[in-house]
């Protein structure tokens, strides 16, 4: 019966909390799978070599968990590792024993789409040849959430869309598509979730939680990467460990303990501006669910009303909102341009970059409509 639901794979869990370790270790075992659980001072009496696969609890992740990693992978280098969370550990190592070989993203199909040549190594200077890349080829835009026809986030859907496709997206597209690639590439990558306070007025209870985002970690340091937040996307890793400005082609970005979060603001004009709290722990497939259908299917959100496009290259930020084109260059004024119908659907296409439909002309001819906003 194991071997049917499992493969006869073995299981190391280590954590540093007994009682998460004794829930877990449940779970598993309720599912058949031959699991055994460790605190992280007590694993010197395993034979890591008896395992198939260590699972590290979510009070290992970053530096924290460091040497053991290190130890781990000097003991037997061939030896998989997976990071998980308390919510959704059974989950995690599950799916990584009964489905260990996911369909893998076209990667040439990727770098074809982003323009990006170069030999690939999972190092910060890699990381942040991908970001800059991407955000210059693949626009942010929600166009068929004005088409009521909904946001597929499902892998395949995304792939098809973003790549073969060549549309954009918005962030539960973007960063699980640039998450995939960087895992794939043989980054060490979580993806986080964020709540929004970008041009929150003042007052205003908390928006939920609909944005997401990645923690790349390299040699120990968290960055923070994001692909997918419009105009004001940060356009190279962030740490994660700085609590003070990190300069950018686009100006300074910085992050700083806000409650139990992670507050990311930007310098825009003369004040820094909130752009969202980023939970610190990884984010369950169903935080990203939830969040994608709010975010395309309910009434208050703001995709369902304007049309929105961007892109960040490094001479500019361009970002239409209805009518109105914003170009952005790094010490310079922003250039404001009202666009009419015409206009709206040339800037999709030579802006932008996206093959403008047929069925999109009644959306731009209303976006037009909209004026100045």
């Amino acid at each position: 019966m194991m071997k049917r639901h499992t493969g006869g794979a073995r299981i190391l869990l280590v954590g540093r909390s007994q009682a998460v370790l004794d829930v877990v270790l449940q779970e598993l075992r309720d599912a058949e799978v031959d699991a055994v659980g460790t605190l992280e001072g007590q694993i010197r009496q395993f034979d890591v070599q008896a395992f198939d696969l260590v699972a590290l609890g979510g009070g290992l992740a970053g530096a924290a968990g460091d040497p053991l990693r290190a130890a781990l992978r000097n003991a037997r280098p061939d030896l998989p590792l997976l990071e998980i969370s308390a919510s959704d550990a059974s989950h995690r190592i599950l799916t990584a024993i009964r489905h260990p070989d996911p369909v893998p993203v076209d990667l040439a199909a990727y770098c074809a789409r982003i323009g990006y040549s170069a030999p690939i190594v999972p190092t910060l200077e890699t990381l942040r040849a991908l970001q800059a890349h991407h955000i210059a080829s693949i626009p942010f835009e929600a166009i068929d959430v004005l088409l009521d026809r909904g946001i597929d986030i499902a892998p395949a859907a995304v792939d098809a869309k973003l790549i073969g496709g060549r549309r954009g997206g918005y962030c539960f597209e973007q960063n699980d598509l640039f998450r995939r690639v960087l895992q794939a590439f043989g980054f060490e990558v979580e993806g986080l979730i964020a709540r929004v306070r970008w041009q929150l007025p003042p007052g205003d209870p908390p928006r939920p939680l609909t944005h997401m985002a990645l923690r790349v970690t390299i040699e120990g340091i968290p960055w923070l990467v994001d692909v997918g937040f419009g105009g004001n996307v940060p356009p190279a890793p962030l740490r994660m460990d700085v609590m003070g400005p990190q300069e950018t082609a686009h100006g300074p970005f910085r992050l700083f303990a806000f409650g139990p979060a992670l507050l990311l603001q930007a310098h825009l004009g003369t004040r820094w501006e909130s752009l969202y709290e980023l939970q610190p722990i990884p984010a369950a497939s169903a935080d990203y669910e939830v969040g994608n259908w709010f975010t395309s299917a309910h009434p208050s959100s703001h995709f369902r009303h304007r049309l929105i496009a961007a892109k960040t290259t490094p001479e500019a930020r361009f970002t239409l909102l209805d009518g109105r084109l914003t170009i952005r260059r790094p010490g310079d004024a922003a250039e404001q341009i009202q666009l009419d119908t015409d206009g709206i659907e040339r800037a999709l296409g030579s802006t932008f970059g996206l093959p403008v439909a047929e069925d999109w002309r009644p959306l731009i001819e209303k976006a037009a409509a909209a004026g100045p906003g």
